[in-house]
């Protein structure tokens, strides 16, 4: 059976608790008895002390000592005096009461003590005593009296028992009660997660908008309840981007799918000569290597961001793959009547990547240069060095983007419209691809642009040192 948090608490509470009134029981048990013995050890120690001088003023006739006022607290219940030879010589203080054997062994002990020895002993009917023992010297040294002094402690073990059976009496009684009160302690700090747990139920992919109480407390509690909505916020715009790629991706595949469809169609409602035929064949190439390379963007896409895609890196002189990819679409720029140039430092540009990644890099955004600038326009390639970070512009003298359109530039599926007809071309894949291939390398791109000022296009790579 497994058990609940609650449960869990509530019995390490109570296993801790226990350990505690043990502990705190054993302790005052402890301290008791030894309070109660110290008192009258000390009181009889006293005693025995004050009756040594006392005897040895007798003897000599001088002046006999007053009862000490200090730890003589408890009197004893008999005191006895014993000769050299282990006799009982006389008795006083109910000593009747309390026949007790002379132990010869005790009286060895005393010889060879420099303070009293205190003992404890048990009468002939079982009484428990507290017996301490002394000797009081002759003129020359030797021993002339054994003094016993003694106190019955029956009412301290009665004590020490009562004590004891209260303890053990009183212990389970608390833990009982402790249970219940750390149950509703458990339940109380629990309650917050009792609604973390009913909202995690309530919220799905319908509703994600949702989110928990957080508690005032500014506890692990809280703290959990603002952990918990970030996740769900994230998780809400991880679903909201993945809706509107879906839609955007069946959106770009229906228009050449219809095409396509639309082509064929035609050419299949009636016998067309082979010119014909050919030429639908052509539109329809167009349109299937459309449809490959937005496959093959959304693919790259895909695998960009589960990590799935890894890049090849080397040395890359950055100079010349700029300077090779500015020639491979000049022709297209002589076309569109643009003027294209680059400028680059004299030094050489090392960097550490993936060339056929960084020339797409290139590719598309002279792409985008072109296709964005009317005619007659200048497309430039700027090549430098910042510190230790090689950078890369792209300027061209188009139309420009609007200012609330630039926050989403690197958005998928985004797209402006071109100034020369209206019109909008691509798949607004590019950018994006763009954006991935350069943090991919650990830099970053910025565009600067506005209606009119044409497009700046900056990249930022760390440079590789060459030994």
């Amino acid at each position: 059976m497994t058990l609940s948090i609650r449960g869990k608490l509530t019995l390490w509470y109570l296993a801790i608790l226990t350990i505690v009134l043990i502990g705190y029981g054993i302790a005052i048990y402890t301290y008791l008895s030894t309070s109660l013995l110290g008192l009258i050890d000390a009181s009889l120690r006293e005693h025995v002390v004050l009756l040594e001088k006392q005897l040895w003023a007798a003897q000599r006739g001088e002046e006999i000592p007053e009862e000490s006022t200090g730890r003589l607290v408890i009197k004893p219940q008999f005191v006895e005096l014993i000769d050299p030879q282990g006799h009982v010589t006389d008795m006083a203080i109910r000593s009747e009461e309390y026949r007790l054997d002379v132990n010869i062994a005790t009286l060895e002990r005393v010889r060879q003590s420099s303070t009293p020895i205190i003992e404890d002993e048990t009468t002939e009917d079982g009484r428990p005593l507290r017996v301490a023992t002394w000797r009081v010297l002759d003129e020359h040294g030797h021993i002339d009296y054994f003094i016993r002094a003694g106190y019955g402690i029956e009412d301290i073990h009665r004590t020490q028992r009562e004590v004891w059976l209260l303890l053990i009496l009183s212990i389970p009684v608390i833990l009982l009660l402790a249970s219940f009160g750390g149950r509703l302690l458990a339940d109380k700090a629990l309650k917050p997660v009792d609604e973390l747990v009913r909202a995690a139920r309530t919220i799905g992919a319908k509703n994600l908008s949702e989110r928990v109480t957080v508690p005032n407390t500014r506890d692990e509690l809280a703290r959990l309840a603002e952990t918990f909505n970030q996740m769900i916020a994230r998780l809400e715009t991880a679903f909201e981007r993945e809706r509107r790629f879906t839609e955007d991706a069946s959106h770009e595949l229906r228009t050449p799918l219809a095409v396509l469809r639309s082509e064929i169609e035609v050419a299949l409602q009636r016998d067309r000569p082979a010119e014909e035929y050919k030429l639908v064949l052509q539109r329809c190439l167009e349109e299937l290597l459309r449809l490959n390379k937005l496959v093959d963007d959304l693919l790259l896409l895909a695998r960009s961001e589960t990590g799935q895609l890894r890049l090849e890196r080397a040395p890359v002189n950055l100079h010349a793959l700029c300077q090779e990819m500015v020639d491979y679409v000049h022709p297209l720029a002589e076309e569109h009547k643009l003027q294209l140039e680059m400028s680059a430092d004299r030094e050489s540009i090392t960097v550490r990547g993936d060339a056929r990644r960084l020339k797409e890099l290139m590719l598309n955004l002279l792409d985008n240069a072109i296709k964005y600038t009317p005619a007659g326009g200048r497309i430039r390639v700027c090549v430098k060095r910042q510190s230790e970070m090689a950078v890369v512009e792209v300027a061209d003298t188009g139309c420009g983007i609007p200012a609330e359109d630039l926050p989403h530039i690197f958005d998928r599926f985004y797209r402006r419209r071109r100034a020369s007809d209206g019109q909008t071309t691509g798949f607004g894949l590019g950018l994006a691809i763009c954006k991935w291939i350069v943090e991919a390398h650990g830099g970053a791109i910025a565009v600067h642009s506005g209606p009119g000022r044409g497009t700046r296009v900056t990249f930022h790579l760390p440079t590789l040192t060459e030994e």
